[in-house]
């Protein structure tokens, strides 16, 4: 009696631990649950990439006052890299060339990239998901293109880094 009892704990017990996004612990004889997110953290295969800056201040443009671009956790080893661009008045047409860089201890390196472009519009908005490796930090550098029909204006911006 005693044995079906504990085995239908058991059974129980490891039902809910594989639909909970916890684990369980046992510390010192006592249950503890803790989040994923406290127990697994990235560990870093290279030292941390120096601090990076936008190249350039928006405030020399004429047509764009937005442009930026970010790497975002989407869980996992997933990011979520999006890019923004807005212009004070519609373009003939905008662009942006985004790509994701990956810190090998001493340098950027290209690890996937896209372009996006529209037509007759003040705002462009391009995203992608992609997959990256554990122990590496990742940035997103940005180029951003507006085209009034006769002067293209430039600006160039770099996100902060992400370590997964």
């Amino acid at each position: 009696m005693l044995n079906k009892r504990l085995n239908a704990i058991l059974k129980v017990a490891l039902a809910v631990s594989l639909t909970l996004p916890v684990f369980l612990t046992i510390t010192d004889g006592e249950l503890q649950a803790a989040s994923e997110r406290s127990v697994v953290k990235p560990r870093a295969l290279t030292p941390p990439p120096p601090e990076t800056q936008s190249i350039q201040s928006l405030e020399q443009l004429t047509h764009i006052y937005k442009a930026n671009g970010a790497v975002v956790p989407a869980g996992g080893l997933s990011v979520h890299v999006y890019t923004n661009t807005a212009t004070y008045n519609q373009m003939k047409s905008l662009k942006v060339d985004y790509r994701l860089e990956r810190w090998d201890g001493s340098t950027w390196l290209l690890y996937r990239s896209d372009t996006l472009s529209k037509s007759n519009t003040n705002v462009l908005k391009a995203n992608s998901d992609w997959t990256v490796m554990s122990g590496y930090y990742y940035r997103v550098v940005s180029m951003h293109t507006a085209m009034d029909g006769a002067n293209s204006e430039k600006t160039t911006h770099i996100s902060g880094s992400v370590l997964f």
